[in-house]
């Protein structure tokens, strides 16, 4: 199947929601998540005329910002731009609907309000009062001032006379958006715009009539061919179109069609289901970055109800909460706990905890992934598009935690809204990939937002793509964290370190390179030993530094010298035994933190060198990342434990 095809289908099992606008976590409606009905879009209004069922006046009133509404369209009117925009059926700007301001686009709407108002009350009454009033003269009977000053600049340092001003505010006056609400007896949805009957009346009279004459492109019945497609598919630009064929210059067609009806043949109404489902899962599934958009629905009556792929392993687990008998905290607190391969076959059973009979019927259908992006103005592309069975979907989520897995933590608020440390196994989310490897820290620059676009596609390529991790990112992650002191905090680069760790596992394991998430201590890789020798002697020297209560002054020896000794292990290495040679002589054999327990793991590592290894100059290649945090997490387990049974005989003793 196609983009085109999935949003087809899903159009038809979910149109009866059409112009039904939900409420966001605040409890207000929100109509940029509305199904919207054929024939219709959404129009930016700031006045509201209200009217009698006989065309009067009742008043005029403004908003004090914009107000967003369901109204009608046509065609043409939806994807409106150039220099001879056409008018929408009902609602819309000034400047259509008030004689004051264009004659030609005035009789325009109204021979279109004309054509369709039929009998109903409502219509009539708006057809009548804009024939004999205008509504700017009405709005300054009511003191309403039209003209916003927040919506014009001046550059020039010149004033304005009175008729320039006057013509600026009436140019800046005719965008301002109308909406009409008529007060009949009997009748409790004066607001025209959210009224049905008018609804159904003006998709009625849009429908098309008559016998097929083909086929479109879609594989659809064609009764008339589309013209003209709307813009506002994603936030990122609103003026952006996913289809158009409206430029006959410039070698458009390369000389294979005579004119735009042979390179496009798309069925009128196909293309109001295909752009306003398409619009109604942006709205609601979408994630914006920059000028890209990743949508992912399941095709069926819940679009919304997917496995969110770009947050991290903790977010996952949440999803599934209660697919057991224990709780998910008592999940991870055994997960935390396990090897790779426990790690891998416990994740796969709560995971499958989604699939059981009863919810793999449920969801058992297609998950379609796709990304657009506005890279130009006016044109939407599509840049990545995938169908899968839900089941693949799944395992392909399911697959990138197992691969990525490593010890990680993340920080969210505790209830008096203080920072709070939550440790868990499993991947970074996307945005902590990104900002693990991106080199600065404005994250609202324009090379941040661009960064984090590129690499959130690649990563859903590689996740449900043949794709690898891109050499870049891994790249840039490793250059980053062995950097220390490019760090404002400790805990930041620590959080960082755990990431880059994580993203380099997955790479090894897409080589077929075997890793583990603990400590290994058979292995003879001389990145692996080297990392290993560093995590040992920083965790002694902050034992010292510890032990006299200065540790949180200053960073260790071996935190500082981490970048010189990534690009020359061997002589670095050197340095940095000199330096911690006073600590080991003022350190006391017995503590926790002894000298003696230091020089035998020091001594253990050092065995497990290959002849030729141990003073090579050569850089060390990332596989030192995954040695020194297993044996950095070791150090910490065992500092814990020992801790505890000091606790536990304290407490016996008393």
């Amino acid at each position: 199947m196609s983009l085109w095809s999935s949003l087809l289908e899903t159009y038809d099992e979910v149109q009866n929601v059409a112009g039904m606008i939900p409420p966001d976590r605040g409890g207000n409606l929100d109509v940029s998540k509305v199904l919207l009905p054929l024939h219709h879009t959404t129009l930016k209004t700031q006045l509201c005329v209200t009217l009698d069922q006989n065309g009067d006046l009742r008043r005029i009133e403004k908003d004090s910002k914009d107000v967003t509404i369901v109204a009608p369209c046509t065609e043409k009117s939806m994807g409106r731009s150039g220099t001879k925009p056409v008018p929408h059926p009902l609602c819309d700007q000034l400047q259509y609907v008030d004689k004051a301001y264009d004659a030609d686009k005035f009789a325009l709407y109204m021979h279109q309000l004309s054509s369709w108002k039929g009998e109903s009350t409502k219509l009539n009454a708006i057809y009548r009062y804009l024939s004999e009033h205008s509504i700017s003269a009405d709005a300054q009977d009511y003191d309403i001032d039209l003209y916003d000053p927040d919506s014009t600049s001046d550059d020039s340092d010149e004033p304005e006379s009175n008729e320039q001003d006057a013509q600026s505010r009436f140019n800046k006056d005719r965008k301002l958006g109308v909406r009409f609400s008529v007060e009949v007896p009997g009748d409790d949805t004066p607001h025209v715009w959210e009224d049905r009957a008018i609804r159904e009346l003006w998709i009625a009279h849009q429908s098309s009539a008559g016998e097929a004459i083909g086929v479109d492109d879609f594989g659809e019945a064609l009764y008339e061919s589309a013209d003209s497609f709307p813009k506002k598919i994603v936030s990122a630009d609103g003026n952006a179109k996913l289809i158009s064929a409206n430029d006959n210059t410039n070698f458009t067609f390369r000389g294979r069609f005579a004119d735009k009806s042979e390179a496009l043949r798309i069925d009128k109404l196909t293309s109001q289901k295909v752009h306003s489902t398409l619009s109604w899962i942006v709205g609601n599934n979408g994630n914006v970055t920059d000028t890209q958009d990743i949508v992912i629905w399941a095709v069926g009556k819940d679009p919304a109800d997917v496995v969110n792929p770009e947050g991290n392993s903790n977010e996952l687990f949440a999803q599934f909460q209660g697919s057991e008998e224990r709780t998910e905290s008592e999940q991870q607190a055994e997960a935390r706990h396990q090897i790779d391969v426990d790690y891998a076959e416990k994740f796969a059973k709560i995971l499958r905890g989604y699939g059981d009979a009863q919810t793999l019927k449920k969801h058992g259908r297609k998950v379609v992934l796709a990304i657009f992006d506005a890279a130009t103005s006016g044109r939407l592309s599509v840049t990545f598009y995938r169908e899968l069975d839900s089941g693949k979907y799944l395992d392909s989520i399911l697959r990138w935690h197992i691969d990525s897995a490593w010890p990680l933590i993340r920080f969210t608020n505790d209830e008096k809204n203080k920072p709070k440390a939550i440790k868990y196994i499993g991947a970074p989310s996307f945005d902590d990939i990104v900002k693990c490897a991106y080199a600065v820290d404005e994250r609202s620059s324009t090379s941040y937002k661009r960064f984090s676009k590129n690499v959130k596609k690649e990563l859903i390529e590689c996740m449900f793509g043949s794709h690898d991790l891109p050499s870049s990112l891994l790249w840039s992650a490793f250059h980053r964290v062995t950097r220390p002191m490019g760090y404002s905090s400790t805990s930041a680069w620590s959080r960082n370190f755990e990431i880059a760790c994580s993203l380099w596992k997955k790479h090894f394991v897409q080589e077929r390179t075997i890793v583990t998430m603990e400590l290994d201590v058979t292995r003879t890789d001389r990145d692996y030993l080297y990392g290993r020798l560093l995590a040992l002697a920083d965790d002694f020297e902050s034992g010292v530094l510890y032990q006299q209560g200065i540790l949180d002054t200053r960073p260790t020896n071996a935190v500082k010298l981490m970048s010189n000794f990534v690009a020359k292990p061997y002589s670095t290495w050197g340095n940095l035994w000199k330096q911690l040679t006073p600590y080991m002589k003022s350190s006391d054999s017995k503590t926790l933190y002894g000298v003696k327990r230091f020089q035998d793991d020091v001594d253990d590592v050092m065995t497990l060198f290959q002849e030729g290894d141990y003073d090579n100059s050569d850089a060390l290649s990332p596989l030192f990342l995954l040695g020194y945090s297993s044996q950095r997490r070791v150090l910490k387990q065992r500092i814990e434990a020992k801790k505890s049974t000091e606790a536990t005989e304290e407490i016996k003793g008393e």
